[in-house]
């Protein structure tokens, strides 16, 4: 027991010969370098994510992000085994970022990398976020209230002397628009900064492998393949439940509501993330363009044709508890059969007090949650004793 213990303790803190290691380091350096030997014995495969891949070399890996925003080149990241010589930048993309691993000290600028590194177990890395208004995970905000965790802006008005007082070892940020985005002025600062596209990802479990995308950083990959392989399980286990519907048993789902500002109503396609989730759920997406990845803009009149006589409403608005909420947006709402029968539902049950919506943190790393919720909405029988993690049903006059 006592030699076991020993062994572990070194392959952890690189004590060993390289010829020794069965597993990655995940808390040290290599001590005596050997260029025949794989320093990542633990590997990830990209089974669902679309927008990021990875080469393992010997003593380095590298990380690949493409279509980060519309437009966007690709982003090439050096993952090097600290302890070990540098590839020849010579040898890499113009642009290319070289970092050792595993990583130390971090910065996340959007609420969707913070359930995965909860689960990492790498909260402890985490120094700074944008801004702590909007964030649900409880572990991260109680380190906020505590001032262990700093907040740095958002976008190309981040606090870059703040975040270079930090020293971190990597910010990771997300991409819109270079010209407003935070990753440019980052790296004209000089900070390793690394871009998470998971929300370009078009289908839930390719968001949810994102996870596998903050491991590499820290040579995490057994621990995310194997809760990414729960995750995996778990969402098949509910859309097999959903596969046993007959088709006559659809129900006709209509998504979102009209947006005045905006003058449009937005239908997800089928084959964005939101129509694979009601897909998979056992639903019908009203109004939807097959094989499209992206929202169609309609106006209220061709919704109100199309979508009055939906079974089943998902209004997915902020700012919306009951059905007289929905009314004080527009009362021709009151028209639709999913209000009058009190099938109208939102997904901002788990709300922080600023109204910072888990749905979009944890949701987006956890889609079989997502999914069991739906599924619980438009077939109750198949999970009767379901517990809802996002969704809630509206209030109506009918239902009061």
């Amino acid at each position: 027991m006592k030699s076991t213990f020993l062994l572990i303790t070194a392959l952890l803190f690189g004590l060993l010969p390289a010829s020794a290691l069965d597993a990655n380091l995940t808390g040290g350096c290599v001590s005596d370098y050997d260029a025949t030997v794989d320093y990542f014995p633990e590997k990830v495969v990209i089974e669902d994510a679309a927008r990021f891949s990875v080469a393992y070399f010997n003593h380095y890996k590298v990380l690949t992000v493409s279509d980060a925003f519309d437009g966007a080149p690709g982003f090439d990241y050096v993952l090097v085994q600290c302890g070990t010589p540098s590839p020849d930048a010579a040898d890499f993309p113009d642009g290319a970022q070289f970092i050792d691993v595993p990583g130390g000290d971090l910065i996340t600028l959007s609420t969707t990398q913070l359930p995965a590194l909860s689960q990492l177990g790498l909260l402890d890395k985490l120094v700074a976020v944008d801004s702590g208004f909007y964030i649900s995970t409880p572990e991260v905000t109680d380190k906020i209230a505590a001032g262990a965790i700093s907040e740095v802006g958002f976008g190309a008005e981040i606090n870059i002397e703040r975040v270079l007082e930090l020293e971190p070892d990597l910010v990771m940020s997300y991409g819109f628009n270079p010209a407003t985005d935070a990753h440019p002025a980052l790296l004209v600062a000089g900070v390793f900064t690394a871009l998470d596209a998971s929300w370009r990802e078009l289908s839930p479990l390719g968001r949810a492998e994102w996870l596998k995308f903050i491991a590499l950083f820290y040579n995490r990959e057994a621990d995310a393949s194997a809760l990414y392989d729960e995750i995996v399980a778990q969402y098949n286990e509910v859309k097999e439940l959903a596969d046993t519907v007959d088709a006559d048993d659809r129900p006709a789902v209509l998504i979102n509501s009209f947006l005045g500002y905006a003058d449009a109503w937005f239908i997800p396609g089928a084959a964005t993330y939101v129509g694979q989730l009601v897909e998979d759920a056992g639903g019908d997406l009203l109004l939807t363009q097959a094989e499209s990845t992206s929202s169609q803009a309609l106006g209220f009149e061709v919704v109100y044709d199309g979508g009055l006589d939906a079974d089943i409403w998902l209004t997915e608005t902020f700012g919306v508890y009951s059905g007289g909420d929905l009314l004080a947006l527009d009362s021709r709402f009151g028209d639709f059969a999913a209000f009058q029968s009190g099938a109208i539902w939102n997904n901002n049950r788990d709300e922080n007090a600023n109204g910072g919506n888990n749905y979009y943190e944890r949701g987006m790393t956890q889609p079989q949650l997502v999914l069991a919720d739906l599924l619980a909405i438009f077939h109750p029988d198949l999970l009767p004793d379901h517990e809802f993690a996002f969704y809630h049903q509206l209030e109506t006059a009918e239902r009061e």
